[in-house]
C-alpha cells in the first residue's frame, strides 16, 4: 500500500506540473484542491526538499522539483507499461510457452497450431523443442517445459505427471506413385511381401506399430532400410519405389501433391494416439491454457471429421 500511495503522490505532482497548477490538477482528478496540496506537501517531506517556489502568481519548479519531475515521469511511464504487460499476461496476449514434442509430431502437427496461436498474440514467446518421447517426459518432470505432446505408449506416466489422450491419427501405408502395390487397398498379409522402409528400432512410433501389427496377426516385417526422419523415409519411398508406414499427418501434403500414394490396409486399422503430458502441480498461464485449449479443439475437429 505504501508503494501505491507514493505512486499516487507522484501522479499528483506530475499533474500539477502538467496542468499548470493545483487547481487544474484537482479538477483533472475530480478531487478537492486541499487534498492535492496535502499530497504535494507529503511528497516534499518524503524527498526532504521543496518542489515548488512561488513566483508572482505562479508556482514554478525548484531544481529538486525539476529533477523529481523527470524521474517521476519515467517511473509512471514504466508503471503503465508494467500494467499493460500484466494485462497482456492475464489475457493470454503475452507470456512464455515451452512445449516438448516427439520428432514427427513436432515437425508436422504442433507448429501450425502454435504459429496460429502466436499470430493472435503478438507478445507471446513460444518455443517448441523436438526429442524422443522419453526425453520430452523427463523435461516435463523436471519442469523445463510447460507440457509435452508426444506419441501415447500406453505406459503408466511417471509419478507427478498428468496424462491426457488428445486424439488418434491414422497410420497409412505410403507408396511411390508408380511403385508397388498396384492396388489402392491391400490386405495386411500382403505388406510383408513389399519393400518396406522402417524407422530405427525402439523409437515410439515403431513400438506402437509393432504392437498393432502383432495384434492384427502380422509379425514386424523385415526392412530394406531404417531411417530416422519422416522426410528421409518419404524421399526413399518416392525415389526407390519402396513403401513405408507413416501417420497420415506426415504424408498428407505429399499425397495431395501426387508425390506419394496412401494405400489402405483393408483388414487393420492402424493408429497413433497423440498424448498431452504435464506436471500435476503445473499452473497454466492464460497463454499456456490457450495452447492446451487449441490442442483439445484440434482433437475435437479431427474426431468430428472422421465421424
Amino acid at each position: 500500500m505504501a508503494l501505491v500511495s507514493q505512486l499516487r503522490r507522484l501522479e499528483m505532482f506530475c499533474a500539477v506540473v502538467d496542468e499548470g497548477g493545483v487547481t487544474r490538477a484537482a479538477e483533472h482528478f475530480q478531487v478537492a484542491q486541499p487534498w492535492v496540496s496535502a499530497q504535494i506537501r507529503s511528497l516534499e517531506k518524503a524527498v526532504g526538499a521543496p518542489l515548488f517556489v512561488r513566483e508572482g502568481r505562479r508556482n514554478v519548479l525548484t531544481e529538486a522539483g525539476r529533477r523529481l519531475y523527470v524521474w517521476a515521469t519515467e517511473v509512471l511511464a514504466g508503471g503503465a507499461q508494467v500494467q499493460r504487460d500484466i494485462d497482456d499476461l492475464n489475457s493470454g496476449a503475452a507470456g512464455s510457452l515451452a512445449v516438448a514434442t516427439s520428432m514427427a509430431i513436432g515437425t508436422y502437427l504442433i507448429p501450425p497450431l502454435m504459429t496460429e496461436l502466436r499470430r493472435e498474440r503478438a507478445g507471446a514467446d513460444i518455443t517448441i523443442s523436438i526429442s524422443e518421447p522419453a526425453v520430452a517426459m523427463r523435461r516435463v518432470e523436471n519442469g523445463e517445459v510447460d507440457f509435452a505432446v508426444t506419441t501415447w505408449l500406453d505406459e503408466v506416466p511417471p509419478s507427478g505427471v498428468r496424462a491426457e489422450k488428445l486424439w488418434d491419427e491414422p497410420i497409412v501405408l505410403c507408396a511411390a506413385p508408380g511403385g508397388p502395390p498396384s492396388a489402392d487397398a491391400v490386405p495386411l498379409a500382403a505388406v510383408g511381401e513389399l519393400p518396406l522402409v522402417g524407422v530405427p528400432a525402439g523409437v515410439a512410433i515403431e513400438r506402437v506399430l509393432d504392437r498393432q501389427l502383432r495384434a492384427a496377426g502380422l509379425a514386424l516385417p523385415s526392412y530394406v532400410i531404417r531411417l530416422g526422419h519422416a522426410e528421409a523415409l518419404k524421399r526413399a519411398v518416392a525415389d526407390n519405389d519402396w513403401v513405408c508406414f507413416a501417420p497420415l499427418y506426415c504424408v498428407a501434403d505429399d499425397v495431395a501433391a501426387g508425390r506419394l500414394r496412401a494405400v489402405r490396409v483393408r483388414d487393420a486399422e492402424l493408429t497413433e494416439t497423440i498424448g498431452l503430458f504435464s506436471r500435476d502441480t503445473t499452473w497454466f498461464s492464460p497463454l499456456q491454457r490457450a495452447a492446451v485449449d487449441a490442442l483439445r479443439a484440434a482433437g475435437t475437429r479431427k474426431r468430428d471429421a472422421r465421424g
